[in-house]
């Protein structure tokens, strides 16, 4: 004990944790540097590649799918690509590596270019870095010496976003001899999209900047996300959620989604309803399962489609869900009752049957029409319920809830695919769905709108256009504390390092405003969401 207080000097407990914690918090930070995904040619799966291979390209396309984590990367704060490239040819532009730009639906305009680009410019016969701005705008950098046919090149791509001056700083080196410019924005925007070697885009098509007798070896790609803000989207990070409905009880609102169980590709396993709460939209809570199709002996348990939750005159919160018969395989809507927002929800139907089936619309044009209830109770205390896939039907809902109360009718409305939502602003009754816009496969958000819940109903136009990613989306509107919000699911979102999907989505928010004359301003779908406060 002597020799050590020799050895050491007074404090030098202080000493020790200072230095501890310095040596901590470096190797924390190394391991963080090291420990983040890097992307080679391995992971394109191609037969006989991997990362330390040379691939030949001619006319070759290698795309890396949505199954991969690297199309959901969120590199907004910065990202580097790297490779040794060698051209056979130096007559024909051509990209080695590009990630593929948003569809042109998306942005409202023919898509300008990839979101990430690097290849060869046959005007200037050097490698070059084409990136696109948040305006849509792109931005081309060429760098390094004039390129020789047949010979190897070590070219490197790298972009960093500058908070301060939301801004972003690209470098081009090649073989030691570098060029940068600086574009608006992030160093990449939020995108779910390929990625993709040998074209400038997917597809195999002619022309398509393909190289022409080259060779790639030594690929690396890697890129830092920036910090999540409060509000941000997506706004649920621990599990994969979808079909959103929110509802307002006093000064809380309570958000219930179905969790996406699919796995990586997979097809839809939802086998239950979840509920969260907020007092302010940006802030939520977790209560867990409130719901599950199996809760119904009669359905198939992983079933548990789109439905809302209101509150009935006598106090109590009804759940009217979508699920699928486990006997007949048909879509159902049924309800089930709480006395509490959070549940738990028990089937309100003493006799076990649903409370709509398939046979009670035999003039849809598309089977299993009987999804995605809606319900809205006017200010007379009358409820009403919205549903259907491929047309919308409508019914009046007697006062105890769980009952109809009148005939079922097809209600008219234009472009409509599914996922109606039912909500009334001043003396104006809205229906936002989702909508089959001609010549856009995946769905967009449209909304129609009457001076009465009977209608006649005008088409509104569109809400927004299709998620970033994935072939549905589904609505929820709702007022809240003064302020209008326009909620919806999209699959452009990893959750906890695994890729999301069309089949594993992450529920959204956006502010909602409207025009002097009641109809609804379009909505621009967002990463920032509700972090850009209103």
């Amino acid at each position: 004990m002597n020799d050590m207080k020799q050895i050491f000097p007074k404090n030098s407990h202080k000493f020790f944790t200072f230095h501890f914690s310095l040596f901590t918090y470096l190797v924390c930070t190394l391991f963080s540097i090291t420990a983040s995904a890097q992307y080679t040619l391995k992971d394109w799966n191609i037969e006989n590649i991997d990362e330390n291979s040379t691939l030949h390209l001619n006319v070759s396309e290698y795309k890396l799918n949505y199954n991969h984590p690297l199309p959901y990367a969120d590199w907004q704060k910065g990202w580097t690509v790297k490779a040794d490239l060698r051209c056979g040819t130096l007559g024909t532009e051509q990209v080695f590596v590009c990630k593929e730009g948003k569809a042109s639906h998306l942005i409202g305009s023919n898509s300008l270019a990839g979101d990430i680009s690097i290849g060869y410019d046959n005007m200037h016969g050097q490698f070059f870095v084409e990136v696109i701005d948040k305006d849509e705008y792109p931005h081309r950098l060429c760098a390094g010496p004039r390129v020789e046919k047949g010979r190897w090149y070590t070219v490197e791509a790298r972009a960093e976003y500058n908070t301060r001056k939301d801004a972003s700083t690209i470098q081009l080196m090649v073989d030691g001899k570098s060029e940068e410019l600086t574009y608006p924005g992030k160093a990449l925007r939020h995108n779910c999209s390929l990625w993709i070697i040998g074209h400038g885009f997917p597809g195999g098509f002619p022309n398509a900047l393909q190289v022409r007798d080259g060779d790639m070896r030594n690929l690396s790609i890697s890129g830092e996300s920036l910090p999540r803000i409060e509000g941000q989207n997506p706004i649920f990070t621990d599990v994969f959620t979808a079909d959103p409905a929110f509802t307002v009880v006093g000064n809380t609102v309570y958000a219930y989604v179905g969790e996406d169980k699919a796995g990586i590709g997979g097809w839809f396993n939802m086998p239950h309803w979840l509920c969260y709460s907020s007092t302010d939209m940006i802030h939520w809570t977790s209560h867990g399962t409130v719901l599950s199709a199996a809760d119904f002996p009669y359905a198939q348990p992983h079933g548990s489609w789109a439905g809302q939750v209101v509150q009935g005159a006598d106090g109590k919160f009804y759940y009217y869900v979508t699920l699928d018969n486990k006997q007949n395989r048909q879509h159902t809507i049924d309800v089930a009752v709480s006395d509490s927002p959070t549940g738990p929800f028990f089937p309100a139907r003493k006799d076990g049957t649903p409370l709509i089936t398939d046979d009670m619309t035999p003039d849809s044009h598309r089977p299993n029409a009987d999804i995605d209830p809606t319900v809205l109770i006017d200010d007379d205390g009358t409820p009403w319920m919205a549903w259907g896939n491929g047309d919308c039907y409508m019914v009046r809902l007697k006062k105890n809830m769980i009952e109809l109360d009148g005939e079922v009718r097809k209600v008219p409305m234009r472009n409509y695919s599914e996922g109606p939502w039912l909500f009334k602003r001043g003396k104006r009754y809205y229906n936002v769905y989702a909508s089959d816009a001609p010549g856009v496969q995946p769905e967009q958000m449209a909304y129609s709108y009457a001076e009465s819940i009977q209608g006649p109903w005008t088409y509104g136009g569109f809400v927004s256009t299709s998620a970033n990613h994935g072939f549905t989306i589904h609505p929820s509107v709702i007022k809240f504390k003064g302020k209008w919000y326009y909620i919806y699911h999209d699959g452009s979102y990893s959750q906890n390092g695994e890729p999301g999907g069309d089949c594993r989505r992450s529920v959204c928010a956006e502010y909602l405003s409207f025009n002097a004359d009641g109809t609804i301003r379009f909505v621009s779908l967002t990463q920032e969401g509700l972090s850009q406060h209103k």
